[in-house]
């Protein structure tokens, strides 16, 4: 990869942003600039009305390999605190992103790269790639949430034999645990997630973000509060349809008139 080339890429395709982690030659290992670029990019794709969903990918051999350890003691103090809370930063506004997020991986996606994916909405991933959370293995603790969203994903006594193993598994494994939504064919991987991410927020995006903001948030809330967060917005989405209903029934007018 050329070093001047951004190391997180953003395109889009209709209503759907595609963000690719691009430093292919460092295996897209996260350093600070991915972090950085990448908070970035999630918080501009927030704030766009035009964009309903995202997908995440890599580019080169494989989706991501986790932190980027030369960075490990060679940084200056500053760099460091500032790498730790661009990290706290992100994983909080990806796993609180109110658009639908998928990630699709082919290759390998380890450590921080798989956690990220964890706290997505949807993981695609090409067959026979290879996920694994070897932080423990090197005495190391996920720093990535994955301590968190992994056994919100898999039975507990199976989130913990592989975070504490530290094991590598392939994502034909890992749709069998229910880590991985589906498989995809490697040499279409990205188009066929970005179809799905499509149909997925055809009907009404508003209403596919609020659904999402509601399945998301309610886990970190007593079921009491869910289900009256929970009606809060389906009132403002009746409110929001009976609005759509009339524009249509007074353009058809205009129209007959």
């Amino acid at each position: 990869m050329n070093t001047n080339e951004p190391a997180v890429l953003m395109e889009k395709e209709d209503n759907i942003a595609i963000v690719t982690l691009n430093r292919p030659d460092a295996l897209n290992a996260f350093n600070v600039e991915i972090r950085d670029q990448l908070y970035e990019y999630i918080l501009a794709i927030n704030a766009d009305p035009t964009t309903d969903a995202v997908v995440v990918c890599g580019a080169g051999r494989g989706f991501c390999a986790g932190a980027d350890l030369t960075e490990f003691g060679t940084e200056t103090t500053v760099i460091r605190k500032r790498r730790i809370r661009l990290q706290h930063d992100l994983w909080e506004e990806i796993r609180r992103m109110p658009k639908p997020i998928a990630v699709a991986m082919h290759g390998f996606s380890v450590g921080s790269g798989l956690e990220m994916s964890m706290l997505c909405d949807f993981r695609f991933a090409a067959p026979g790639t290879k996920l694994s959370l070897p932080e423990a293995r090197i005495g190391m603790i996920p720093a990535a949430g994955g301590t968190q969203s992994l056994p919100r994903l898999l039975r507990q006594g199976q989130a913990m034999e592989f975070s504490l193993s530290g094991r590598q598994i392939t994502a034909e494994e890992g749709v069998k645990l229910g880590m991985i939504s589906a498989l995809l064919p490697k040499e279409t991987l990205v188009q066929d997630a970005i179809q799905f991410m499509k149909r997925i927020v055809q009907n009404n995006p508003q209403v596919s973000q609020w659904i999402k903001v509601l399945a998301a948030h309610g886990m970190d809330m007593p079921l009491s509060e869910g289900i009256a967060k929970e009606r809060i917005l389906i009132e403002r989405s009746w409110k929001e349809r009976k609005k759509r209903v009339a524009a249509i029934v007074s353009a058809q007018a205009s129209t007959d008139a």
